[in-house]
């Protein structure tokens, strides 16, 4: 009798960590990548995996952890056919020898130790897309990012956002996927332009929309290098208002070859949010301008140091009742 009583205690133990383990089933790319041990900074990122040769590359390649794609509708390539589809392809281009559906099996099939982010250039890629998400969402063992530029911003940004509502409505229609929202901008050599900060208002206007759709699942936000170290308390402030909205907030920091940025201010930005809360997805150049020595990830250690001790008090408990 103490014996089977003893074997169910451990299933039972062995169901509890499980359920622990699986209460968020977003796979969070800070634990998924051991090798960085929590230090969102030190992951690698492939750009503009948009066509078949370099996704074969980026699935070989033992330093690339995420592969960023763009997806826009349009025609693929030796199909013998002109309906339009999602495509891995960055607008204007509108034709690709690549598709998300093509791209999606290949990571899940080939390689599934790398992460993915699917950049959507239109509303109308993303609603054409939801049949491959939903295949995604059930077959990925890996990160997923959904990203799109869903709000006007600095500096006086005109390329059109993707419009929020119809976004957020679909997206968060995913919680297993990391929600990636951010600004458009206008801002460095392509503009001639190389002032300019993110605003109040910007922070704002993005809460409010996040907020109207009621998101609770992962955000992080896609904030330009060189506008963000222009501002630091918004980019400070947004993140703590965030914390309403979810407990896992990140940012993704990003800058364009040739952009104007201020090392030493983004240096302390990322210092200040801590590396466990920040992906950095810059030039190799700027890259290595960063000084980020003595950098605290404690975000990421806090974390899973609450998840031992939830697990710890569930096992106390279950051992009294036994």
């Amino acid at each position: 009798m103490k014996s089977v009583t003893s074997t169910a205690t451990s299933l039972l133990i062995l169901a509890v960590i499980q359920a622990a383990m699986s209460a968020n089933t977003t796979i969070d790319p800070g634990t998924f990548f051991a090798k960085i041990e929590g230090n969102l900074t030190k992951i690698v990122w492939d750009h503009a995996v948009n066509n078949k040769t370099k996704l074969d590359e980026a699935l070989k390649s033992d330093d690339v952890m995420m592969l960023e794609g763009d997806v826009t509708l349009g025609i693929l390539k030796g199909s013998n056919s002109t309906e339009s589809i999602p495509i891995m392809a960055h607008p204007p281009t509108n034709e690709s020898d690549l598709s998300l559906e093509g791209f999606v099996n290949a990571v899940i099939e080939k390689n599934a130790s790398k992460g993915i982010k699917l950049d959507f250039k239109s509303n109308e890629a993303f609603a054409a897309s939801k049949s491959v998400l939903d295949k995604l969402r059930n077959d990925a063992k890996f990160p997923v990012i959904l990203n799109a530029d869903i709000l006007p911003g600095p500096v006086n940004a005109t390329t059109k956002p993707v419009e929020a509502k119809s976004f957020l409505e679909q997206a968060k229609m995913y919680p297993q996927f990391i929600l990636s929202v951010g600004w458009t901008t206008r801002y460095g050599k392509e503009s001639n332009i190389t002032e300019g900060r993110y605003t109040e208002d910007d922070a704002k206007a993005m809460l409010e929309e996040l907020k109207k759709q009621q998101i609770t699942q992962p955000i992080t936000y896609p904030v330009r290098a060189g506008l963000a170290a222009n501002d630091t308390d918004v980019i400070k402030s947004l993140m703590k208002s965030s914390s309403e909205l979810t407990k896992n907030v990140t940012l993704t920091v990003w800058s364009s070859t040739g952009d104007k940025v201020d090392a030493a201010r983004l240096s302390t930005l990322i210092k200040e949010i801590g590396v466990g809360k920040v992906y950095v997805d810059v030039p190799q150049d700027l890259m290595k301008s960063l000084n980020l020595s003595g950098a605290s990830n404690a975000n990421v250690a806090s974390v899973t140091l609450a998840t031992s001790l939830a697990v710890t008090v569930l096992l106390a408990s279950i051992l009294r009742t036994v």
